[in-house]
């Protein structure tokens, strides 16, 4: 299954733990969508990034191969939160060909408007990083950065 993971679920250490037969496939974006922090993580003591419809804007990350197995892990670990304030979500990303695929990923149930903290960023940062998205992405992210 096709899943595209942005966010925390980039981050390399999390992505062997939650999906651990993953396999990379390319860089894409999710168009008309953002990151808003709409669900409290009681392990990070902040708020989790989703993604929700925005017109016009973008969410960069990646699409991997996972695994029916590693979709039971993910979905576990989703559990950080209450049961069911995250949903799979079928969307349509673009490479950076410009081809269009529909896949696979995760959404909130929003409940409200929280605040990220600098180790959480910090966690995600790794994951951009990593993958080595687009410098407007590490930008993005770091705007979210408590002031």
């Amino acid at each position: 299954m096709k899943f595209f993971l942005y966010a925390d679920h980039l981050n390399p250490a999390q992505l062997k733990r939650r999906a651990p037969e993953h396999r990379f496939l390319y860089l894409a974006t999710l168009a008309d969508h953002t990151i808003k922090f709409c669900r409290w993580s009681s392990q990070w003591r902040c708020g989790l990034a989703s993604v929700i419809p925005s017109p016009g804007e973008k969410v960069w990350g990646g699409v991997f191969e996972v695994t029916d197995e590693d979709v039971k892990i993910m979905d576990e670990f989703e559990q950080d939160v209450p049961h069911g304030a995250y949903r799979q979500l079928q969307v349509t990303v673009i490479n950076e060909a410009g081809a269009k695929e529909l896949v696979t990923t995760y959404a909130a149930n929003p409940i409200g408007k929280f605040k990220p903290k600098d180790h959480y960023l910090d966690w995600v940062m790794k994951g951009l990083t990593h993958w080595k998205l687009p410098q407007e992405t590490v930008q993005q992210w770091e705007s979210f950065r408590p002031r």
